[in-house]
This record gives structure tokens, sequence and C-alpha cells, in this order.
């Protein structure tokens, strides 16, 4: 029995997330549900608040968003951008000094004296301060076209929604192939888990940058919720108890992605610790949403996307003590070809999709194999992460992006590259020869990761 269940779990758990994935998008990269055109004209707008919560980030980065901002389409005296500094009093006045506000361009600039909680205190405190009929949340290092605001308006006029959420495109401002894998991947998972959702009749969660809300939506569930650390799905679920629709649109919004090791891990750390934050502290609200039994079900399921991952681990390093301690486990050839084809297929709609952004066949199966074993190198603080949304005091860190980091996380990389590398050969002095190649496969995920942690790549 225990030999199934840890071949279920490395195998076919992680298919079906893939497959699913995989449908979603297939969903999801086609569908524009909104077509009619919306006119600017002022007198159809509402008034917009954009929410930008800022701690510690390069004035000349803030600057940039103002900039950005102001060459949208939507009628400036009906637009206002609130700035929530939790900066200390010294760089806040710099702040204040230094900035340019273009003309015409309503920009409020404030800083939290009581910091409660962490950016969803932040954006409990902009909402505060705001005046428009919509509310958008941005990122500072956030970018939208100059028909982003107007095409996602135009998507929550034409379906009648309450939130819309706008579709995420990665940049990043150094070319590396970290970086370049995520950009092509952040595009497969937004049209997969916000469109193909969507499409499929799934319930839609809102995305921290780049969701669009009715205020008088905000108001009815009492904005965020500063207590909790992942303030989008959280608002989510509870905008989704309250029978509130959020849709899924095209628009595009620009986020940074992180560009080396350390930044994408402190990023997936957060957003592990965040998703069973959110899975646990609001698992009432789902179950109570007068939604389908089968929606509540795939949101619970979405909420536990980093379960497949940590199970992996967990499974991997129970075959590994096994191999020591000469415990007779071995791995199903038949789930082992379901796995690898999977991956295959995967694989080949990543590189078809890292094409269209201009980037060869062997770069992006270079930058994908990067980011996999990244994504395997980071598996035990992932656990850990996940395990700390049960804390009662959690912590929220910004992801580096843009700028190198410094961690310790290396070391124990390298401590699970060699021990699963070990356990391999035991398998295969053993004759299992299966076993041995893929739990090598896995050993090289964490050897390279700690290689390059080393070169700080």
């Amino acid at each position: 029995m225990l030999n199934l269940l840890l071949n279920l779990a490395i195998f076919i758990v992680p298919s079906l997330v893939v497959w699913n994935q995989i449908i979603f998008y297939i969903y999801g990269k086609n569908y524009n549900a909104a077509n009619l055109i919306l006119h600017d004209n002022g007198i159809n707008l509402p008034k917009l608040s954009i929410i930008v919560p800022t701690k510690g980030e390069r004035i000349d980065v803030i600057q940039g968003l103002i900039n950005n901002i102001y060459e949208a389409r939507w009628d400036k005296n009906k637009l206002e951008i609130i700035i929530v500094s939790d900066d200390d009093q010294a760089y806040f006045d710099k702040l204040l000094s230094t900035l340019i506000i273009p003309p015409g361009l309503d920009v409020k600039i404030f800083r939290r004296e009581k910091r409660l909680g962490y950016k969803s205190g932040a954006l409990a405190f902009g909402l505060q301060k705001s005046t428009g009929d919509l509310i958008l949340t941005l990122d500072v290092d956030a970018r939208i076209e100059k028909d982003s605001l107007i095409r996602a308006y135009n998507h929550m006029v034409n379906l009648g929604c309450d939130a819309v959420t706008m579709e995420w495109h990665g940049y990043s401002n150094i070319s590396t192939s970290l970086a370049r894998a995520l950009m092509v991947s952040t595009v497969l998972t937004s049209r997969s888990i916000l469109r193909g959702r969507d499409k499929l009749g799934l319930k839609v969660l809102p995305i921290g940058c780049g969701t669009i809300f009715k205020r008088n939506a905000l108001e009815a569930v009492n904005g965020w919720d500063y207590t909790m650390v992942q303030d989008d799905y959280e608002l989510g679920t509870r905008l989704i108890n309250r029978g509130f629709r959020i849709c899924a649109s095209s628009s595009p919004v620009y986020v940074e992605v992180p560009d080396n090791l350390i930044a994408f891990y402190v990023q997936q750390t957060r957003w592990a610790m965040g998703t069973m934050e959110v899975l646990s502290r609001r698992f009432k609200y789902i179950v109570s949403s007068n939604i389908k039994i089968w929606q509540k079900i795939e949101i619970i399921a979405y909420l536990s996307q980093y379960i497949p991952i940590i199970l992996t681990f967990i499974s991997a390093t129970v075959f590994g003590i096994a191999g020591f301690l000469g415990i007779r486990l071995s791995m199903s050839l038949s789930m082992f070809v379901i796995w690898a084809i999977t991956l295959s297929v995967y694989a080949i709609i990543f590189v078809n999709s890292s094409k269209r952004s201009g980037l060869d066949t062997i770069t992006a199966i270079k930058a994908l194999g990067r980011l996999s074993a990244y994504t395997v190198g980071i598996s035990p603080f992932l656990l850990v992460g996940t395990l700390n949304a049960f804390k009662k005091t959690r912590t929220y860190i910004v992801t580096p992006k843009g700028k190198k980091a410094k961690s310790n996380i290396g070391y124990p990389i390298l401590a699970f590259g060699i021990f699963f590398l070990l356990s391999a050969f035991l398998y295969m002095f053993r004759g299992d020869f299966l076993t041995f190649i893929w739990l090598a496969y896995y050993s090289i995920a964490f050897l390279y990761t700690f290689i390059a942690y080393i070169k700080g790549l």
C-alpha cells in the first residue's frame, strides 16, 4: 500500500495537475468573451482609484508607474492614484520631494503611521483614502498598455461582473534564463487559471496586481483583511461567498518576474504560505458559498496548488530513506510513462508559446529546464512555507526583483541533492534501474540549483 501511495504522489498527482493546467490553457488562450468596444468619452466612465502599495522601492520605479498610468486611456478627471508608503519618514519625505506629477493627474501619497499587516493592510488603508467607484490594485513595478484599463472595464460592463482580472504578462529588466522561462510560464498560467477557468464556469479568484473591483463589492465584504498575508485569494473567497462575480479579461498588465534563484525562492515560498493560509482560514467561506459543489472542490484544489510539489519531495525522501535502510520499494513503470508523456506534452506547449515570444527552441528548453530545476530545488522550503501558514504570526517578505539578495538556502539544497544521488546509486546496485533513473534525475535538479546558487544566478 505504501509503495502504491508513493507512486501516486510522485507520478499521478502531478500528472493530473499538469493536465488540468493544459486543459484550462487550451480553453483560455482564445477566450475573448467581451468584444464590444466601449468609448472612453468621459461620460460613460466612472471614477477609478488605483491603489499602489510601496515599501523600499526605488523612486524611479514609482515614477515610471505614474508616467505609465498617465498615458493610459481614461478620463483624467475621473482618475486618482493612491500611493500608500510603508517607508520611514526620511525616505517618504524624499519621495514627496522627488516625484514629478504630470499635469492634470491626481496623485495622492500617504504614509501609514500605524502599519497594520503587510500589503493587505496597505490596500485596506488605500481603500479608506480612495474616492473612486472602481478600485484597481497595482504593484509599483507593474505596467499597463494604453488601452488596458478601457478593455478591462469593457469586459466588466459587458458581462456584468463585480470584479475583473487583467491578464498577467511577465517582463524583466535583467535578461536571464529564469526570467525568460517565467515570462512564458506567466502567460501560460494566467490564461489557464484565469481565462480558462472562467470559460469553463469555474470561480475566478482575483489577482493581487491587476484586478478592478467595484467599490460596493469591496465595501460589502469590508475590504481587505490586514491580518492575512495573501491579499488577493482571501478577498476572493469572501466575495464569492457573498455572491459577487469575478471575471477574467484578456486586458494585459505587465508584472516584473524574478530573475534569480533567491528572488524566485522568496516569491514562491511566500505564495506557498499564502495559498495554504487562505485555504485553512477561509475554508468555511468556500464550503458555505452558494455555488455548485464541483466549483467548491475546484477552488480547494486550486488553493492546494503547491501540494503536488511537496508530495513529490516527501515521497522522494521516503524512497531515499528506504534505500539506505534496505526497505524494498520500487517505482511503477506504467505510472512513470504517464508522467513522462504528461511532461512532454507540457514541454511542447511551453516551447511553442516561447517561440511566439521570440525565443528559439534551444533557449526555450534551457529556460524550462532551469525553471523546473529551481522548483524542485526549493521544494523543501515550499514545505516549510506551507507549514508556516498555520503559525499564529506570519511574515511577508517582498520579492527582491531586479536586485541581488542574500540567503543561506544553498547548503540544504546541496545536502538533499547528495542524499538523493547516493540513494539512487543504492537502487542501481540492487538492480532497480527505474527508481535509480528517477532519483538520479531528481537529485540533478537539486545539484543544478546549488550550482546556480553558488554562481548567484
